[in-house]
């Protein structure tokens, strides 16, 4: 039988100390007014859920803390198991409560097999003569999947959405205090009626919620990152991503939330176009060449203002700057031929059919003239000198090269925004943290800052106009071409609590820059900073240079080294060291769901001063170890981590298992 995932059944975010409004307590009808006004917000899987059953769940949770706290003062119930669900109770303010329900993952149990052909037979002749009667359908059973959700897993990831929240609204003390409790329940509606149906627990592997993956040469990037940030204010914070790892400062000051953010932001490097013509060695940036000498043809019986020239098509077509990496057509020959060439007029749009009481004219159609040169062969004065002023007219158009300029420098800008399903049946399984406050719209109009601008100083845009059809187009080329390699960072709001006081937050200003298609740098700085951008964004261009070199370098270095046979066709062992906020794996990288790691990590951090878990499985037979308290630095400085380890060679013993965990742990207490 198929297996059905874990999901989520509802979640919940209250306050109990919160009061209902004094017209809601003066009126006698409404009983559950008191306990209605601490709920905040509430989503189910149902569509629909009664307001009695919102209020048994909620009352549930509060019930099961002040139960768990009459035992131990100070220490409210976290977790909730049952056969089916498991509930956690999250405070991450004081006063706040979030508070979810999962249904851990079940398998149907096969039907009963059916009766026996005589039992059959001799049921149906007990019941002759009775009415008929209607059997009832056997209700299915399930075997439920115990290890399918995991405690710690689940209140990382709560953990993690509150921080997302803090990061783009503030905390829930600050949103209250501020704005009130009608925009704290919309602020939360916005954010977790998406967060919460859009994970999938079953994506999740065991190295997700320990932290953030630094890169493997962190310890050589990091100095880069230490000598650019030695020239800006101390108040700034930066770090590097490089995707999906992190290069962070020695001291860093940000929470980890703000590098998921920035990840989520980050741009998809452009599309490759192919170039491709004829002759197979790539596609002409050449403009299109018109012939200026020929008019369109007047039709006769026409007004005089349905001339158009050539040459104002051209002169349009001109403003249009040809893209380098895009495919261009072959000149065209627009030379028309008056013997050949027929305007048929009268039956613009009709199909060949004569509207109805009407007659077709019986003189013949007199072919139009054509102009050669501003010459029209029909002897019209009159129609000379408009042909000729419209291409007089034509010769003067304006340009607007400031918006082209800026539409080009930002057509290669995106998100990894998406959107998300209101109803939880039809919800994306991706995971994304980013999602914009509603206060940034007005505020950030414009996603671009950079130092160069279009705009003078006085405020008058730069408009530089073509003379003529004959104008080249290389000037606008050459500033498309400084536009696109001018920097520009990318800008976004967020609220970043302070040292001190973490429930306060203060607004900031996030500044971030992508490079060569996969390095990131971003840069926190004040709503009013006065730095220079230009100067900024042109630094910040040389320590990605400087860091892809020193990428490029390691993985030339590693693709040069040739592997043993034995390294290539022997099973490689997978680490994973998790450090304060970010985590270390080994070469191979780490992706595993096992149990035995979950439940050796709630050894680890359980009240019986465990340091070590050893454990294997029985298919596939593969050793699983965890660690805590790693040791020393160099300095006589403590370690405090943990550190996990499957081996998958079927030949090892405890001894063999031991001696590999110790070399890992000694290797990343050496490294500087």
């Amino acid at each position: 039988m198929s297996r059905i995932p874990p999901s989520l059944l509802y979640l919940t975010i209250y306050n109990p100390t919160l009061k209902p409004p004094q017209r809601q307590l003066l009126d006698p009808e409404d009983e559950d007014a008191e306990e209605l006004a601490h709920i905040l917000f509430h989503t189910a899987r149902e569509h629909a859920v009664s307001r009695d059953k919102i209020l048994r769940q909620v009352g549930l949770a509060k019930a099961l803390v002040n139960f768990s706290e009459m035992f131990n003062a100070g220490v409210p119930c976290e977790n909730v198991h049952s056969q089916a669900r498991r509930m956690i109770m999250l405070s991450p303010e004081p006063n706040f409560w979030i508070h979810a329900c999962y249904e851990v993952a079940k398998t149907p149990r096969p039907s009963p097999s059916p009766t026996k052909p005589k039992e059959a037979s001799k049921g149906k002749a007990k019941s002759k003569g009775k009415g008929p009667e209607q059997k009832s359908r056997p209700a299915v059973q399930y075997d439920y999947h115990d290890g399918s959700v995991h405690d710690e897993a689940l209140r990382t990831h709560f953990q993690r959405g509150y921080e997302g929240f803090k990061l783009l609204h503030g905390s829930f003390t600050s949103v209250l205090s501020t704005l009130g409790q009608q925009a704290l329940e919309l602020q939360l509606e916005r954010f977790f009626t998406i967060w919460a149906w859009k994970w999938d627990i079953d994506d999740e592997d065991f190295g997700t919620h320990l932290g953030i993956p630094l890169h493997p040469v962190h310890s050589r990037l990091t100095p880069l990152l230490e000598s650019f940030t030695s020239n800006l204010p101390e108040e700034l914070l930066v770090f590097a991503l490089i995707p999906p790892y992190v290069i962070p400062p020695r001291n860093a000051r940000y929470p980890p939330a703000l590098v998921h953010y920035v990840l989520s932001r980050i741009p998809p490097p452009p599309t490759p176009v192919a170039r491709n013509n004829a002759s197979g060695h790539g596609a002409s940036t050449a403009p299109p060449t018109f012939p200026n000498t020929l008019t369109a043809p007047i039709p006769s019986g026409h007004s005089k203002q349905d001339s158009v020239t050539t040459a104002s098509i051209a002169t349009s077509l001109l403003t249009i700057p040809t893209m380098p990496t895009m495919p261009t057509m072959p000149a065209m020959n627009l030379t028309l031929d008056p013997k050949n060439f027929k305007w048929n007029w009268p039956g613009y749009l009709t199909f060949g059919r004569s509207p109805a009481g009407s007659k077709p004219s019986s003189s013949p159609h007199t072919p139009p003239a054509i102009a050669v040169d501003g010459i029209v062969p029909t002897g019209d004065s009159e129609l000379k000198s408009d042909v000729t002023a419209d291409r007089k007219k034509s010769e003067t158009l304006d340009v607007d090269t400031a918006s082209l300029l800026e539409a080009i420098s930002t057509e290669s800008m995106g998100s990894y925004t998406r959107a998300a399903s209101p109803t939880p049946s039809a919800l994306s399984r991706s995971s994304q943290l980013g999602e914009s406050s509603s206060q940034d719209v007005a505020e950030n109009s414009s996603p671009v800052e950079s130092g160069a601008s279009p705009v003078q100083g006085d405020g008058d845009t730069i408009e530089p106009a073509l003379t003529s059809p004959h104008a080249s187009l290389e000037p606008i080329m050459t500033n498309v071409a400084a536009a696109r390699a001018t920097p520009a960072f990318l800008r976004s709001a967020v609220y970043l609590a302070s040292p001190t006081n973490p429930l306060a937050t203060e607004r900031k200003r996030v500044l971030h820059l992508t490079q060569q298609g996969e390095c990131t740098v971003a840069i926190i700085v004040d709503m009013d900073h006065t730095l220079d951008i230009g100067q900024l964004a042109g630094d910040t261009v040389a320590l990605i240079a400087s860091l892809c070199k020193v990428v490029e370098e390691k993985t030339r270095l590693k693709d040069e080294t040739i592997p043993s046979a034995t390294k290539i066709l022997q099973p490689k062992d997978r680490y994973i060291i998790a450090s304060g906020e970010y985590t270390t794996t080994s070469t191979a990288g780490f992706t595993s769901r096992s149990e035995h790691l979950y439940d050796g990590q709630k050894l680890l951090r359980s009240d019986h001063d465990v340091v070590e878990v050893f454990s294997r499985g029985q298919n596939p037979q593969h050793w699983y170890i965890g660690k805590r308290n790693l040791g020393t630095t160099p300095d006589g400085e403590a370690i405090d981590g943990e550190a996990y380890m499957e081996i998958s060679r079927k030949e090892t013993t405890l001894t063999d298992v031991d001696n590999e965990l110790a070399g890992v742990v000694r290797r990343f207490t050496e490294q500087p």
